[in-house]
Order: structure tokens, then sequence, then C-alpha cells
């Protein structure tokens, strides 16, 4: 009897002891099992290029959180100035917050997890990097603040534009690498070839965004790093 009571209060023990999150191999960080991500950002985010949005990388992340759900605010065209926090100061000639994707729409969520990632859109409005980057600190101290535990920002993608926007995603890709350490994510490098453009067979259709392919390659990225 007194050998069964024994067993029984190890179990428990052993059973008090389980870990309740799961290491991050690439940032050394932990994320919750049953855990909310909200994704904020533009195009490729949002599903563009791939045949079916459950096929991109953010469709099949959702898919893989098995105990939690994925919130997905990001929008084709938009810009880091779209995500800023309502009412947030901005030049005349930059596009306003949008309240219904922008941060604090995000933080409405109450998110374990920020993923945050715009590629080019800004530079083809004119802004320079060290805007975009000032947006994002902006960002990112917003979700902080607010007590959101992770706040991954991925770099731009390649895109099939000209050379200077080409050497811009590059800039951005190096300040992103740079800046956020172990919370950014390159997304840049593994579709990129060797002119720094997006490899034709991870190419959609429409000769900027990636392809299903393309997203699957994203979505190992993007899900090894958090799951």
């Amino acid at each position: 009897m007194q050998l069964r009571l024994l067993l029984l209060l190890f179990i428990t023990l052993l059973a008090s002891c389980q870990p309740t999150t799961i290491d991050v191999t690439p940032g050394g960080t932990k994320t919750p099992l049953s855990q909310t991500i909200v994704i904020i950002g533009s195009s490729t985010a949002a599903g563009w290029g791939a045949s079916e949005y459950k096929y991109s990388w953010a469709g099949l992340l959702t898919q893989e959180l098995s105990n939690g759900k994925v919130v997905n605010l990001a929008k084709g065209g938009y810009t880091s100035y779209q995500l800023l926090p309502t009412n947030a100061s901005h030049p005349a000639d930059r596009p306003e917050a949008d309240t219904l994707r922008n941060i604090n729409a995000a933080l409405k969520e109450k998110p374990n997890t920020l993923i945050l990632s715009i590629s080019s859109n800004d530079l083809i409005i004119g802004c320079s990097v060290e805007e975009i980057i000032a947006n994002f600190n902006t960002i990112r101290s917003k979700a902080l603040a607010a007590g959101v535990a992770h706040v991954i920002i991925t770099t731009p993608l390649p895109r099939n534009y000209s050379s200077e926007v080409t050497a811009n995603l590059l800039l951005q890709r190096d300040l992103v690498l740079k800046n956020y350490g172990t919370s950014a994510v390159n997304i840049f490098d593994p579709l990129a070839n060797e002119q720094q453009l997006t490899k034709a067979e991870l190419l959609s259709g429409d000769g900027i965004h990636p392809n299903d392919k393309g997203h699957m390659v994203l979505f190992k990225i993007i899900s090894g790093f958090l799951l």
C-alpha cells in the first residue's frame, strides 16, 4: 500500500512539472502551446500569389496551429504607415493608419505573438528604408508595451522590379536582421536567385508574388521559427 501511495505521489509531481511551452529553436524563445497569432502586413501575408488562401503561408500556419488561432489582418497594397497606431502622426503624402487592420486592431485580439510582414509597398510610394524601420519600431514598441510576448518582424521578399528597389530591399533586409536579432525572420534569401530576384520556380503568374511552392517555403521558415 505504501509503495502504491509513493508511486501515485511521484506521478502527480511529475505531471505538475510538465512544461506548458515549447522551445522555438531559431529564436531561442518560448511560444505558448495555446496561443493567438495575429498577422499584420501586406499582400503576400494576405495570401496573394497562392492558388487558394489555404495554400498561402498564413493559411498553412492556420491549419498547423491545432491549439490556438491565427488572425490575419494583412491586406494587399498596404504600407507600414497603415499599420501604425491609431492617430499616429504621419507626413501629408503618406497613408493614414487603418483602424481595422493596424496595431490597435491587432491588440484587440490579445495576441501572444504578432507577426509584422511588409515587403516593397513602402518603397514603391517613395518611402525611405529609414522611414520603414522607424515605423516598425513604433509598431513593435506599441505591441511590447501592451504585453505581447513575441513580436516577429520578417524581412521583405525579393521583388522583380527595378535595380533601385532591389538595392533598397536588400538594405531593408539587412536592417531588419540587425535591429531585431532573434525576433527577425529572413524570408528574402530563401526565395532569391543570384540576381536577388524571386526564383522563377517560386514565382506566381503575376510576376510579383510567390506561388504555392514559394508560400510553402515561407511557411516552413516561419512555422519553424514559431512552433
